[in-house]
């Protein structure tokens, strides 16, 4: 059985198991203009309703978190979303009142860049954060930033742009960062009709930490909203988490 804790002022939707207390914790991070639940369409009413009925899923929580887009300007602030979240979590603290000591990361669009700060600002991590990483995944991740920020008049749009500084700077940091402390490979996922931040597969390599992206025919938004269980997008959360 599991419990919906639907905070919608604090951008944060829990569903967890009630008949066990899980120790593993899956966390989806929106992206630009994004919402912690309608970003990903149908995802959080489908794993509330039979995720326990699914091989690897029931071994999970899931944890939807986000943030008001025009309230942050580095990809650092979205990390301290990730950071905040993991060390309520790990500690048992509330609203999660269990410890959990095994932890994913699925991000969308720029909460992939949020999720790829996080990993990389080891000073500001919570205790055994890398440890604790079990899987990460970027559905439409801008890593060449997009052509469509230069039309938001958000802070964060500046971080978008194509050769931004931010973005540079954050490239950089993963090789030398990766180097030193490396985290588990990362699944990259690409839409072949993604026009926000482009669907060449070959413009997405390159950067330190992940695997070779896998294509799906989809758009920036429908990549990441599944309809029914049998798609590739559970099988690629499925990677992630098994």
């Amino acid at each position: 059985m599991r419990e919906l804790i639907d905070r919608p002022q604090e951008h944060f939707a829990l569903i967890r198991r009630t008949d066990t207390a899980l120790t593993s914790l899956a966390v989806f991070i929106h992206g630009f203009r994004g919402n912690y639940l309608t970003t990903w369409g149908s995802l959080s009413q489908m794993l509330h309703a039979d995720a326990d009925n699914q091989a690897v899923f029931a071994d999970w929580d899931y944890l939807f978190v986000g943030y008001d887009t025009g309230q942050v300007a580095t990809y650092l602030d979205i990390a301290k979303v990730v950071w905040g979240q993991w060390s309520k979590a790990s500690q048992g603290e509330r609203p999660y009142n269990r410890n959990y000591d095994r932890l994913a990361l699925l991000g969308h669009s720029l909460g992939t860049l949020g999720i790829r700060q996080a990993l990389l600002a080891h000073a500001a991590q919570p205790k055994n954060f890398l440890s604790a990483l079990h899987g990460v995944s970027y559905f439409g991740s801008p890593i060449n930033g997009s052509p469509l920020a230069k039309f938001s008049f958000s802070k964060i749009a500046a971080a978008l742009e194509p050769g931004s500084p931010q973005l540079r700077m954050l490239k950089a940091w993963c090789k030398d960062m990766y180097a030193h402390r490396p985290w588990r490979d990362v699944r990259v996922i690409t839409g072949t009709d993604d026009a926000v931040v482009g669907y060449v597969a070959g413009e997405l390599m390159g950067w330190d930490g992940d695997l070779p992206p896998t294509q799906t025919g989809l758009d920036h938004s429908d990549l990441v909203k599944p309809r029914q269980w049998n798609s590739q997008f559970f099988d690629e959360i499925h990677a992630c988490l098994r």
